[in-house]
């Protein structure tokens, strides 16, 4: 199943939502899949990184103390899975850089509200009694944002904000904006990414 799961795949982490039917097929318990993947993605990683060879990754299992039989079930795991350690490595080192430099985005609460606006605001208390705090004046629809953000060492960061209905159609917009720009980046920029 791991030999399969590996050959089928576009996202070598074996956490993805996408693993999960291949987990449930398994003979192995989530958590053992998952530390199995990640062992041989280790493996193949460095086996493209350092152009290793086969032998010399059995012969460093064996220094390792490793039985004989288990580094040749291995071996014949790894032959299979050979013609892809090429892309579990691009996988590995594009999230490195894609993750490096600038926290990435991880997580988004929302939360819609309905605001009371009153004549005046509770502090500080003004000289002019002419408006009263307690007089309603209308609601107001708000919605309340927080942005939960991680850096590469794991560290996480949140900004948390309210936005106006006004402002939220501008968000959306804005978005909709960039996601038009890129677009148009990646057809401007495909010929040199199928060149790699």
């Amino acid at each position: 199943m791991i030999t399969k799961w590996f050959l089928t795949t576009d996202n070598f982490d074996a956490e993805a939502s996408s693993a999960y039917s291949t987990i449930a097929g398994s003979s192995l318990i989530a958590g053992q899949f998952i530390d199995s993947v990640d062992v041989v993605k280790y493996i193949l990683e460095a086996w493209y990184m350092y152009d290793l060879q086969l032998p010399e990754i059995q012969r460093d299992l064996l220094l390792l103390n490793c039985p004989p039989d288990q580094i040749e079930r291995l071996g014949t795991l790894l032959e299979r899975l050979g013609p892809i350690k090429k892309r579990v490595y691009t996988q590995y080192i594009r999230f490195a850089q894609e993750n490096a430099v600038l926290p990435t985005f991880e997580d988004i609460n929302v939360a819609c509200d309905l605001r009371a606006v009153f004549e005046d605001t509770v502090y500080p208390i003004p000289n002019i009694r002419s408006i009263r705090h307690t007089k309603l004046l209308e609601f107001r629809y708000v919605v309340l944002v927080e942005i939960l953000t991680e850096d590469y060492h794991g560290r996480t960061q949140k900004l948390a904000f309210q936005m106006t209905e006004e402002a939220l159609s501008d968000l959306q917009t804005a978005f909709q904006r960039a996601s038009e720009q890129l677009d148009i980046l990646k057809e401007s920029t495909r010929a040199i990414s199928t060149k790699h």
